[in-house]
């Protein structure tokens, strides 16, 4: 297997991609194609994201991207994906720790270590959920367990809706860490982060952004 990061959207990788993204219907995958151009081609934000793909046979069988938040020195996982081939754990397992490569990469050139840790919202378990959608909750968690990701309880995690953006959509915040996160450190990343992402990627206003960030408590 093999992996490559993309850095324009004229790569034929890129639309190939698209097309893996677009093909899974996996609950969690709600952002328009739209924001994975503006994420490449925004000076806010384009050197410091990363759009990986994993390649098997010259073909697109996974994704994953990832904002690194170089102030805080600490990054926001936003996709991770793969096809369903009959090695998908392996597939999966792979393109995470390529992906996290990325980042200490990235993170390694501006403070010669590596990310203080790693974010990534997990969509909650809905109220009413249907016996198909069980497992693909719990294999989601266990695998970020396996791979040393923490639930966090200190917040009460919310990410812009998706209609109208201003309604929070409650969701679960793992973190997979590197160093102590004491309250100076924890707070200030996460709100870091998540300018990075929904400001300047996503390019929703401040107004609807920020009291999210109060409700959170991370305003400060």
């Amino acid at each position: 297997m093999e992996f490559k990061t993309i850095t324009s959207i004229d790569d034929p990788l890129f639309e190939a991609a698209l097309k893996l993204y677009d093909s899974e219907f996996d609950i969690g995958l709600t952002e328009d194609a739209q924001i994975f151009r503006q994420s490449l081609k925004n000076e806010h934000t384009k050197d410091d994201y990363i759009f990986l793909v994993g390649l098997s046979s010259g073909e697109v069988v996974s994704l994953a991207t990832a904002h690194y938040e170089a102030t805080t020195n600490s990054a926001f996982l936003i996709y991770l994906i793969t096809s369903a081939t009959t090695n998908h754990d392996e597939v999966i397992t792979l393109t995470l720790d390529r992906i996290q490569l990325e980042i200490n990469r990235l993170s390694n050139q501006l403070h010669a270590h590596d990310v203080n840790f790693i974010m990534m919202e997990v969509p909650k378990e809905p109220e009413d959920i249907s016996e198909s959608q069980i497992p693909i909750l719990n294999t989601r968690r266990q695998f970020l367990y396996e791979h040393g990701f923490e639930k966090q309880y200190d917040i009460d995690y919310l990410a812009p809706s998706l209609q109208g953006y201003s309604d929070g959509r409650p969701m679960d915040l793992f973190i997979k860490s590197n160093i102590e996160l004491t309250k100076d450190i924890y707070g200030p990343s996460i709100k870091s982060n998540y300018i990075l992402k929904y400001v300047f990627a996503n390019r929703i206003s401040r107004s609807i952004i920020y009291p999210l960030l109060v409700e959170m408590g991370l305003r400060k």
